[in-house]
């Protein structure tokens, strides 16, 4: 993996403009677009995401025809997102799944939708909904070294994945999706335990057919995704008062799962389940048959646990079609074991004036880190946090000089474009950057109160090797070229090779002035010695 520096410094230059896709995927239940930018460097902008429940696949419990009320909202929803699409000069690519791969009138509505909105849909296999699927994962969650297994249950079918370094070792598509359950054995209202029984049987004797052979492939990591897995997941921190803007990444402990699951069979009635808090009403009279298939393969699995992705089949959309463009050039699609590395590419890119600086930056204060590190007692995750609030300490200059470092702040904190980072990692991360200049941590600051004691201590320790490293370039003109340090006597020193000729003095004045922060956080004096090379 290269350092975040070669990243930077050097970007993939596959295309001299900018490209713009628009990637649809019609699902049976929801139909979802993304829009997004490809720039010359290879990172990529989400310009505009949306999302329709249209339930194709509802009326029909067979899924052998598309009713002409669920056809007329879906070419509706595709007007619409034409428009959309339409109206940022965006390629299209639409994909559908489960509900028009199974319809025998299918090609009515594909004739339609290309006739009434010039969109070419490509109806795709299970198996490769299933790889999208896992692409679109790849991109969200640095999972890429892991054995996982992927659960999506969506509207008419329910994909299983065991994949490793993006390789599919095992896949299938199973017809076990919420509307399809729903449709069959779960419609009435309330539903009765016999129904409820019948739904159950069912999903076991398919699932029977396929879990022994997963379970060879053990250990694995249980990977969620789509609209079963996010409804559990917005019930389960609901319940423990948790608010979160996003939930990718989210660990579900299985305890929290089977006390969800207890709530929703509970209520039997739609009216019921819709006062479970975290619950989206338009999931209230399926989510019965998502959480009955999910509960299913996380007991014969013995799962402990699953992590959620909010990324799914319309980011795999998004990256199979952008590799497909790379074909055609001499460059290659960045790989998908670097996802947070063009994470901060892409963040970093808000303001590219200040690249050279974070470079310094990061450099200088990596180097203190790594000699001090029989006084820090920290590791290599931790190295990585404050990497990159080295590269991204500066992003709020974007907005205004003045309190950047709040802007700064806020924007690595609510940036979409932060995959692969858990919102503990980015919280910590973004107050890094709040912390560089101006006060430091206080306990009075809602944000950083709210930490747990230890992560407090790690904000406290790694900002101020920031405060340090972006002092000692504070002309921005990398006159500091290196340094080492030593504990000698309870006090830290750090030598300073500078450029001969060069006057470093505002950068000594400016440590000066940060190195408080490290003093009272470590007990020791932090002296800095030049020397002109």
């Amino acid at each position: 993996m290269l350092p975040f520096s070669q990243i930077l410094r050097k970007p993939n230059q596959a295309f001299r403009t900018e490209k713009i896709l628009a990637a649809i995927d019609l699902g049976t239940n929801s139909f979802h677009i993304v829009v997004v930018k490809l720039r010359p460097d290879g990172t990529l902008e989400y310009l505009t995401k949306e999302k329709e429940s249209v339930r194709l696949g509802s009326g029909s419990s067979d899924y052998a025809v598309i009713t002409n009320e669920a056809m007329d909202r879906g070419l509706a929803c595709l007007k619409r997102f034409k428009t959309l699409a339409d109206s940022y000069k965006a390629e299209i690519r639409a994909v559908a799944t489960s509900a028009l791969r199974e319809a025998e009138n299918r090609q009515i509505f594909l004739d339609r939708a290309e006739k009434e909105t010039g969109i070419q849909i490509q109806v795709v296999s299970g198996n490769e909904e299933a790889r999208l699927i896992y692409l679109g994962i790849l991109q969200g969650l640095p999972v890429f070294e892991k054995r996982i297994l992927l659960i999506d249950i969506g509207g008419g079918s329910t994909e299983l994945l065991i994949g490793e370094k993006g390789e599919i070792i095992f896949s299938t598509s199973m017809k076990l999706g919420a509307i399809r359950l729903t449709e069959k054995y779960l419609k009435k209202d309330p539903i009765s335990a016999t129904d409820l029984q019948k739904c159950r049987i069912h999903i076991e004797s398919v699932l029977s057919a396929f879990l022994p052979q997963i379970e060879t492939w053990k250990p694995f990591m249980v990977v969620g995704s789509s609209g079963t897995i996010t409804s559990v997941t917005s019930m389960v921190l609901e319940k423990k008062g948790e608010k979160r803007e996003r939930l990718n990444g989210t660990e579900i402990p299985i305890d929290s799962f089977k006390e969800i699951r207890k709530q929703v069979l509970d209520a039997e009635s739609i009216k019921k389940r819709l006062k479970i808090p975290g619950l989206d009403a338009k999931r209230g009279d399926i989510i019965v048959g998502g959480i009955l298939v999910l509960d299913e393969v996380l007991q014969r699995i013995k799962a402990h646990s699953f992590t959620v992705s909010d990324f799914a089949l319309r980011e795999g959309i998004v990256y199979d079609t952008i590799e497909s463009w790379y074909r055609h050039t001499d460059n290659s699609l960045p790989r998908l074991d670097n996802i947070r590395e063009k994470a901060i590419k892409t963040v970093a890119n808000l303001y590219p004036q200040g690249k050279h600086h974070a470079e310094t930056v990061a450099k200088l204060t990596l180097q203190l880190f790594d000699d001090l590190k029989e006084l820090h007692g920290l590791g290599n995750l931790e190295r990585d946090y404050l990497e990159t609030a080295c590269y991204l300490h500066q992003v709020g200059l974007c907005i205004s000089h003045h309190n950047y470092h709040k802007h700064s702040y806020y924007i690595i904190r609510n940036s979409e474009a932060m995959v692969g980072f858990s919102n503990s990692e980015i919280e910590i991360i973004a107050l890094l950057a709040r912390y560089h200049r101006k006060g430091g941590p206080k306990g009075k600051h809602e944000e950083f109160k709210t930490l747990r004691p230890e992560d407090q201590l790690l904000v406290r320790k790694l900002s101020s090797f920031l405060r340090i490293g972006d002092g000692l370039d504070r002309s921005e003109k990398s006159i500091i070229e290196r340094l080492d340090a030593v504990i000698e006597k309870g006090k830290v020193n750090c030598r300073l090779y500078f450029k001969k000729g060069e006057d470093p003095n505002l950068e000594i004045w400016s440590v000066s002035e940060k190195k408080d922060l490290f003093e009272d956080t470590f007990g020791a004096n932090l002296e800095f010695h030049l020397h002109p090379i």
